[in-house]
């Protein structure tokens, strides 16, 4: 597991956080309140406008064996 973060303005954040496929299915009308219900709470905790946006990911790493692809292959 890899942890990174980034600041981010709020309006930033909160486009990318209704970006998820999960405000499709909540409606416009609920996607709005959300957006307002969230913005007011993060202004408070950042009230300088930047989000702090803190990331936990699997970061997984793949080699090939040397002789193998394009590059290797004899004409």
């Amino acid at each position: 597991m890899l942890r990174w973060s980034r600041t981010a303005p709020l309006d930033t954040h909160l486009a990318n956080v209704t970006s998820h496929s999960a405000f499709l299915v909540l409606g416009a009308a609920r996607t709005l309140e959300f957006l307002a219900e969230e913005r007011t709470l993060l202004s408070e905790v950042f009230p300088g406008g930047m989000v702090e946006e803190t990331y936990v990911v699997d970061l997984l790493v793949v080699s090939k064996p040397s002789g193998t692809g394009p590059s290797s292959r004899r004409v």
